[in-house]
């Protein structure tokens, strides 16, 4: 008879996985602790006893304890001897600074003797432009050129057209007479052609007249321009010159009353300086004592301790494993049996079966 073989015990096989991981942890240990041997000094280590915990299964476990000793050569030892001397004096000295810095801070400050801060800049300085200063160009300046431009275009438009018209008014009737002695009548397509064109030498006529005029307005009015800003070049030059001269000259006065309101407050400034600088000093010094280089232990010139590194033991894996692999063969035989059954027939079979039952 077959049969399947039975799980392992969870709570066994996490003892025994437990065990092995104790192991590995205090072989590992073991191994890390290396003592050292140097010019400066040694680190060792020995065990000092053991201590106890008690398990997540309520057994008690004991385990080795180790102290690590460092010991300084003499030199080094004379030299850490020497510097935890001075850092015990440098804090009785800072233990008395203290006292005299927190006594003058008791005391109120009083800086009755300082210079008056100055805030006003005296009756002449002045944030205006002077006197003088002027922001008008006077009655002279031309914002207009002159004389009314239109005219001289009319009377230029005038003089054209008065020039050309009785020239064009003697062609016109000699053109209607070649028509009437030609038999053209009025309302013929010839008639209104030749009016057409009587027109049209009016209407040229009005169109370079009026080109002339307009030349002749240009020039006017550029000849007025001109002359329109020389005088107001002259009063600008004249007003800018003033205006620089009103300038500057408040400027210098505001400078003298600047400088002398700079002078008396940079006073004030240093006096406060030195006043507080005065009474900061001695907390200045302990603050330079409490806050400087602290000590630090001499070395022993060692290098870090080597690790190493020990594989613990995988038990439930190999547990878990081995009961598979029992598993695994259990079902093999139990396939393999029942595929003979099936082959066999009659009571030979019969009895297999129930063999196998």
């Amino acid at each position: 008879m077959v049969s399947t073989p039975k799980a392992p015990s969870a709570s066994a096989t996490a003892q025994a996985q437990s065990q092995y991981n104790t192991n590995t942890a205090i072989t590992q240990q073991l191994l890390n602790m290396t003592n050292q041997d140097t010019p400066y000094g040694s680190v060792s280590y020995d065990q000092t006893g053991t201590q106890s915990f008690t398990g997540a299964d309520g057994k008690t476990y004991t385990l080795p304890k180790y102290t690590q000793t460092t010991t300084l050569n003499p030199e080094q030892q004379s030299t850490l001897n020497y510097t935890q001397g001075a850092a015990n004096n440098i804090a009785q000295t800072a233990q008395s600074l203290s006292g005299d810095g927190l006594s003058a801070l008791s005391q109120p400050v009083d800086t009755s003797g300082a210079p008056s801060l100055q805030t006003g800049l005296g009756s002449t300085f002045s944030s205006g432009l002077g006197n003088n200063y002027s922001s008008s160009l006077g009655s002279d300046y031309l914002t207009n050129f002159g004389t009314d431009s239109n005219t001289e275009y009319n009377n230029a438009y005038n003089a054209v057209m008065n020039n050309t018209t009785p020239t064009l008014d003697r062609n016109a009737e000699q053109q209607r007479a070649q028509e009437v002695a030609s038999g053209i009548r009025q309302g013929s397509a010839a008639y209104s052609a030749n009016e057409q064109t009587i027109g049209d030498n009016y209407t040229r006529a009005s169109n370079n007249a009026t080109l002339t005029a307009q030349n002749v307005e240009n020039q006017l009015f550029n000849q007025q321009q001109q002359q329109a800003q020389f005088t107001d070049n002259a009063l600008t030059n004249q007003l800018t010159t003033q205006n620089n001269a009103a300038l500057q000259g408040q400027q210098f006065t505001n400078n003298a009353d600047l400088t002398s309101a700079n002078f008396n407050n940079d006073a004030r400034s240093q006096y406060l300086s030195q006043y507080y600088q005065q009474r900061d000093q001695p907390l200045n010094e302990l603050s330079a004592l409490l806050s400087g280089s602290q000590v630090t232990n001499a070395t022993t010139g060692t290098t870090s301790t080597p690790t190493t590194n020990v594989a613990g033991v995988d038990y439930s894996g190999l547990v878990q494993n081995e009961y598979e692999a029992k598993l695994q063969q259990a079902n093999n035989t139990m396939s393999g049996l029942f595929g003979i059954g099936s082959g066999l027939t009659g009571i030979g079979g019969e009895a297999l079966g129930s063999y196998l039952s």
